[in-house]
């Protein structure tokens, strides 16, 4: 699981740290595998991009869902009555976020790290709801303080979770963190004409240390 307001860690925090139990990277996400497995597997990934790197991206990619929520909100606003704009984003969250482990786009990465900063969030928020109000869109501007909220506190994610959970389900073999984190893995190894024939093994064992967690 991971936190929605989770941002980059401080330099002087590790970025993950490799337990029995799989990786805990340092911004909060549980990974169901280990440091010697990826490296075994999957070596010249992990030395090109770098171990942290690779999974604070994979963390980025996995909150993608609350930022594309969030910075469509305003634009749902202006188009829609505010109780279908809410909904809509509510819709598209939980799309976005069912199919997105498997779809992970390494050159997007980048942009989502900066569109999910809180600051950035909150300026287009400022900007897009003083506008909201000068022009006499209250209900606009109280749905939009909501949908913010409800967003960057987690709640939409607890909210849909016993709906969005069976699609992925159904959708990937493995839990969205660790679907996340190998999708990754086989994209980079594409930009880089990287073979994997270990890619296979490393889902085997994350697939063991979820029903382990499951018993």
């Amino acid at each position: 699981m991971t936190w929605p307001w989770s941002r980059r860690p401080a330099r002087d925090v590790p970025l993950y740290v490799d337990t029995p139990a799989g990786l805990l990277s340092a911004d909060g996400v549980h990974y169901r595998t280990t440091e010697g497995l990826l490296r075994e597997y999957a070596d010249e990934v992990v030395e090109a991009v770098g171990l942290g790197p690779l999974l604070l991206k994979a963390g980025v990619w996995l909150r993608s869902g609350h930022a594309v929520a969030v910075l469509l909100l305003p634009a749902l606003l202006f188009a829609l009555p505010w109780w279908a704009a809410l909904g809509t984003a509510l819709l598209l969250y939980a799309l976005w976020s069912a199919a997105a482990p498997g779809l992970v786009l390494p050159a997007a990465i980048p942009t989502f790290k900066v569109l999910e900063q809180p600051v950035v969030q909150g300026l287009v928020y400022i900007g897009v709801l003083s506008g909201f109000a000068a022009a006499g869109m209250y209900a606009a501007v109280w749905a939009g303080v909501a949908g913010f909220i409800v967003f960057r506190l987690g709640l939409a994610e607890r909210a849909l979770e016993p709906v969005v959970r069976p699609i992925q389900q159904s959708l990937h073999p493995l839990p969205p963190a660790d679907q996340t984190l190998r999708t990754l893995i086989v994209r980079e190894a594409l930009r880089r004409g990287i073979s994997l024939p270990g890619v296979d093994a490393i889902e085997d064992r994350v697939r063991e240390f979820w029903k382990r967690e499951k018993r």
